[in-house]
């Protein structure tokens, strides 16, 4: 049955609210596709149209406690913090207002059930998150305009900085710009500068790389932003940056700290090392820009340990190749690599390498992974690649997933094809694992297990990780997301079917039996204010 809108299905519901006097406009508001966020120990139904965020706690038994949270009107984006702690929602507001009671756009954060609302002074379409959890950043998000704005700043940063109080959470910033409008905002982690131990706002505009001092963004006068113009003005082709990487360097030296850019239409990597400023300057820092050809556009960086010192690694698959930058003098070092690997993840610490990086390879557009020993990579480039092949049933890798410990030796392959990996980092082995169609895979929080599902189909499976041994649970709803989620005394998993009103089935997520679980219908139809 088509839902449109609450009032179509809870007609008496509505009735009787309307005989009580004016019915509150969320029953006829459409329930839309609502969003399930895990946290760590709820799942978190975002509700556009209830201006609501309902918070589904795993209790003994299977039970679900429901509540539900009013946030902002417009609900405009949510995502969980990198801790699984908080839910961070982005909301426009009534626009227009025409009334002084109408709602002003804002920034909700939760915690569990416990909400703090920062009003903001205008819509914003975008939001990036503190991977530390300091930080919140929105944004104009490329490609879309705030709801109702007839003029709009896309240079215009919002720093939410969730460790002051209300009065001074909130800072706006207009970045300088020449031309360029943000199309991703990310956070460093803690480098060391010469004014000391700093943390970075970093903003890629189509064109430029911004760079804020977060460390400082409370200073009165205001510190100003670093703007790194990639386009020379002798030409009128703009480079654009495609992603950002960090790394501190040496412990023992505060000049050292380089950030490396990957470019989505040129064969160049940047390289950014962030030296002292002039004493004149703003800033006590101040970056300089090396700019090195790789031999065509790079799929991915990472600043990497070798045997000869620090190097930023980018993948040229259109080379079939890496490129070792040295970031001082940008003298290049190419290693074949075969197959179509795009994609690389260190695992240095898994496999418990000294003195040099480990790097995993993968990509979509091979059937395999490989590892990269850095330690040999300089000058012993025919040594230093290790290829593990995945067989011919599985399809090119599209997703490397990590498991937590105590099981961090192992990550999960999911493929293209009918088929998902379990690869031993340190044995270097990769069994399959067979599906009867295109599954999904997650990995619980605790590493010791997989749920492996069908979208839109009530097929689902745990895996064990230390035994591989599958056991099927199939479910009477269809399924779209699963959440392996904490609970007093144990772990929970709960199943989201987001037909008809949203509904809910809860296993024991340590000892999942179907004959013991429970379900919940219409979730979204409760709780309604």
């Amino acid at each position: 049955m088509s839902i449109r809108t609450r009032s179509a299905v809870v007609v008496a519901l509505a009735a009787a609210a309307a005989a009580c006097g004016e019915r509150a406009e969320v029953w006829d508001a459409s329930i839309g596709n609502p969003t399930p966020i895990a946290l760590e120990s709820n799942v978190s139904l975002v509700d556009p149209g209830g201006r609501r965020v309902l918070v589904l706690e795993p209790k003994d038994g299977q039970e679900l406690e429901r509540t539900s949270v009013q946030v902002g009107k417009g609900i405009i984006a949510a995502a969980a913090s990198a801790d699984q702690k908080r839910l961070v929602v982005l909301s426009t507001g009534d626009v227009p207002r025409r009334k002084n009671d109408d709602e002003r756009a804002s920034l909700t954060i939760l915690e569990g059930t416990r909400a703090r609302k920062l009003p903001l002074e205008s819509p914003h379409t975008g939001m990036a998150i503190d991977p530390l959890g300091r930080y919140v950043a929105v944004y104009a998000a490329p490609g879309s305009t705030a709801l109702g704005a007839f003029v709009e700043n896309p240079n215009e940063i919002i720093v939410i900085d969730l460790q002051a109080d209300d009065a001074k959470a909130i800072v706006p910033r207009t970045l300088r710009s020449f031309g360029g409008r943000p199309q991703r905002v990310s956070f460093s982690p803690e480098l060391q500068l010469p004014g000391g131990k700093r943390r970075l706002l970093v903003v890629e505009t189509d064109q430029d790389v911004v760079l804020l001092d977060l460390d400082r963004i409370h200073d009165t006068p205001e510190r100003p932003e670093i703007t790194v113009r990639l386009t020379s003005g002798a030409t009128t082709k703009a480079l654009s940056p495609a992603a950002v990487v960090f790394d501190d360097g040496d412990p023992a030296k505060n000049d050292d700290a380089r950030i490396g850019v990957r470019l989505a239409n040129d064969s160049n990597v940047v390289t950014l090392t962030l030296g002292a400023a002039p004493a004149a300057s703003p800033n006590d820092f101040l970056p300089t820009l090396n700019l090195t050809d790789v031999g065509g556009p790079a799929t991915d960086l990472a600043f990497v340990r070798t045997d000869a010192g620090l190097r930023l690694a980018a993948l040229v698959p259109g080379k079939a190749s890496a490129v070792l930058v040295e970031p001082s003098t940008s003298v290049t070092s190419k290693v074949d690599i075969p197959g179509g690997f795009s994609r690389i993840s260190l695992v240095t610490s898994a496999v418990g390498s000294a003195g040099s990086d480990v790097a995993l390879l993968y990509g979509s557009g091979s059937a395999a992974v490989a590892f990269w020993a850095l330690g040999r990579a300089v000058g012993q480039s025919f040594r230093s690649v290790e290829v593990v092949s995945l067989g011919s049933g599985g399809g090119g890798v599209t997703e490397v997933l990590d498991v937590p410990a105590p099981q961090a030796n192992l990550k999960v392959l999911q493929t293209s094809g009918s088929a998902f990996y379990v690869l031993d980092l340190v044995k270097r082995t990769a069994p399959p694992l067979t599906t009867q169609g295109q599954a999904q895979v997650r990995v619980s929080p605790d590493g010791k297990r997989l749920w492996v599902f069908g979208k839109n189909t009530p097929s689902l499976a745990q895996v064990d990780l230390a035994t591989l041994h599958p056991v099927q649970l199939p479910l009477e709803r269809t399924i779209d997301s699963v959440f392996d989620v904490t609970r007093p005394g144990g772990r929970s998993l709960v199943v989201v079917d987001r037909r008809g009103g949203v509904g809910a089935t809860v296993l024991n997520a340590t000892a999942p039996d179907t004959a013991t679980s429970r379900s919940y219908y219409g979730l979204l139809l409760e709780g309604l204010q």
